[in-house]
């Protein structure tokens, strides 16, 4: 007896299976005809009845063309190819090529130094030369990645030439999608082996034609008469479909706004782009301080404007920078540049909320804290990205002493990043003193250090007109999470691999012993 239970897809796929043995999930598609999703569908059946097994698995990488690529195929070239294409016909300054609209100026350009590089182009900007005539590397990359692309052929990484891949590695960021000529998609291909109940079951079939539908066609021809109808069985899971929900860095920063609101503290917003008053100035770093530098900040263009704050205040903060104010202090003892406290950045550090607040008439006693999204020029890696989030607090009162912000320090480590080893090491920043540094323990990257706190310096608590000792903190919370998320690379905060964010907690485990 047949068994008419199975699908014409499972059928379609265990035949392949039975004739090509060891196929993995691509050549699976590519040799049943399928599309990927009937694929999918059609090997999750027959893994939940017993009929194939994961014999194998490896991780692939699929290439997809990016929005640069896609303008590319839309194109029909690149501008490498197109530049050589130019010089061919008799083009020899850039000036020539840029004249041509299909590219932007500044991908010309870059295709120069591309092209120069791999020898395409031999010469500079005002004197280009034809190398081999070829198109060397770009040649190969267009008929190997993006011929295939556009006939919508599956591309994998690991297929091309070693050259060929570093070239699509390279142009393909781990950031910045927008600007990306092809992207990376990971995926784990499985190799799926016919088990002796699929070959039973397949035997089974032999050449009767089961029908899922009974439909008009079908009645009117009579097939139904020579035809046997397919069973169904309920007891296959439906293919799964994933339902919206909080992305889990997301759901992590929402729970740490909770935990300081139940502590009895007030939010501090602020805007992404500061002046260099409140982001600097105002907490006493001296415009000659290292990490103002346009490698270490980001600056907004030229005419890029903020709301400038009070000339009051400006001028109560450059007599402290000049030569202490009334504050009891030397100062830095330069020329304060008002003009430079007036420059656009974007906001560098967490503590541009703390002289807001505290320039604002803060409630004394008083708790504040803020999430503030921080951007600098660091190199990305496993613990730095160059736009994060710190959590920015202060606590100020006539109390308030050195002894209260340790154990805060202690309470934000154990409690928000979950860490079982700290410690607090000495530090030193302008506008604290003492100042210390929290260093928490992470089980694969080691220590690592988590943010500075300290006690605010009177040089920057007396221009705002706060005379009461207050004692302030920021600390990153992308590493925050690293921990309580039980992560080992801060990437995977902002990662668009779907099925990875699927695997994360969307409420970590806080402490040792509690659950989601």
């Amino acid at each position: 007896m047949s068994d008419t239970h199975l699908h014409p897809l499972e059928i379609a796929l265990l035949r392949w299976l039975v004739q090509h043995p060891g196929c993995n999930d691509a050549e699976c598609i590519a040799g049943t005809g399928l599309d990927e999703g009937s694929y999918r569908r059609a090997a999750q059946w027959l893994l939940a009845r017993g009929y194939a097994r994961i014999a194998g698995s490896r991780t692939a990488v699929r290439v997809i063309p990016g929005p640069v690529g896609e303008e590319n195929l839309r194109l029909g070239t690149t501008p490498e190819l197109a530049l050589l294409e130019r010089v061919l016909q008799g083009a020899s300054t850039l000036q020539e090529v840029q004249e041509d609209p299909r590219f932007q100026k500044g991908r010309w350009g870059s295709a120069l130094g591309a092209a120069t590089k791999e020898g395409v182009i031999q010469g500079g900007a005002l004197d280009l030369r034809v190398g081999d005539g070829t198109g060397g590397v770009f040649r190969e990359l267009w008929e190997q990645v993006y011929e295939p692309l556009g006939r919508d052929d599956r591309v994998m990484l690991e297929d091309l030439p070693a050259r060929i891949a570093d070239l699509v590695s390279a142009r393909a960021p781990k950031r910045g999608r927008s600007g990306a000529e092809f992207l990376l998609e990971e995926r784990t291909e499985n190799t799926l082996a016919v088990t002796p109940e699929g070959e039973r079951a397949l035997a089974s079939v032999g050449d009767v034609n089961a029908l899922g539908a009974l439909t008009r066609e079908i009645l009117a021809s009579g097939e139904w008469r020579n035809a046997v109808f397919r069973g169904y069985r309920v007891d296959i899971p439906p293919a799964r479909i994933p339902t919206g929900r909080l992305h889990p860095y997301g759901a992590f920063l929402d729970e740490v706004r909770e935990k300081f609101v139940s502590m009895g503290f007030r939010e501090m917003t602020g805007p992404l782009a500061e002046s260099e008053c409140w982001d600097n100035d105002a907490l006493f770093m001296p415009q000659f301080h290292a990490a103002r530098d346009i490698h270490d900040a980001y600056f907004l263009e030229e005419g890029a404007r903020v709301d400038p704050p009070e000339p009051a205040l400006v001028e109560r903060v450059a007599e402290v920078h000049r030569h202490g104010g009334d504050t009891g202090g030397r100062g830095w003892g330069y020329d304060f540049s008002v003009p430079r406290t007036m420059q656009a950045v974007l906001r560098s550090q967490g503590t541009a909320l703390s002289a807001r607040t505290l320039a604002s008439g803060p409630d004394i006693p008083g708790k504040y804290f803020g999430i503030a999204k921080c951007f600098r020029y660091d190199q990305v890696d496993a613990t730095h990205l160059p736009d994060f989030f710190q959590v920015e607090g202060i606590v100020l009162g006539e109390e308030i002493n050195f002894r209260h912000l340790l154990g805060l320090l202690k309470l934000f480590a154990q409690e928000i990043a979950g860490a079982e080893s700290y410690r607090c090491v000495p530090a030193y920043f302008p506008f604290t003193e003492p100042s210390v540094e929290l260093h928490v323990k992470h089980s694969v990257l080691g220590w690592f250090e988590m943010g500075g706190a300290g006690l605010f310096r009177e040089e920057v608590t007396l221009p705002l007109g706060v005379r009461v000792p207050v004692i302030a903190w920021g600390l990153g919370l992308d590493r925050m999470a690293l921990l309580a998320m039980g992560l080992s690379d801060i990437r995977d905060l902002v990662t668009p691999d779907l099925a990875r964010l699927r695997q994360m907690a969307v409420k970590p485990d806080w402490l040792p012993g509690r659950k989601a």
